[in-house]
């Protein structure tokens, strides 16, 4: 997964904040397993979304706070699911 240096050597960050990025990290680093799995380059499941490939670099990056709707556009899109409940 990827880690971010400098949230982990703040100190004081609330826990809720600190999970929150972890799981934006976790969202994108699954994104990007699939996509590798697929064989989907970010050019072409941007095409697939609908979106620009630099929203898409954004979403890989573990910095976007994906929505429920986009979480779930994403899951039919790709057919996979990225989160379970």
């Amino acid at each position: 997964m990827k880690t971010n240096v400098y949230l982990e050597s703040v100190q004081g960050i609330p826990p809720e904040i600190q999970k929150e990025t972890m799981m934006c990290f976790g969202i994108s680093d699954k994104l990007s397993r699939i996509l590798e799995d697929k064989g989907l380059t970010q050019k072409e499941f941007a095409k697939r979304m609908g979106k620009s490939e630099s929203e898409i670099s954004v979403w890989l990056s573990g910095q976007h706070n994906f929505t429920i709707r986009t979480l779930a556009k994403i899951s039919i899109v790709l057919q996979n699911d990225l989160i379970h409940i």
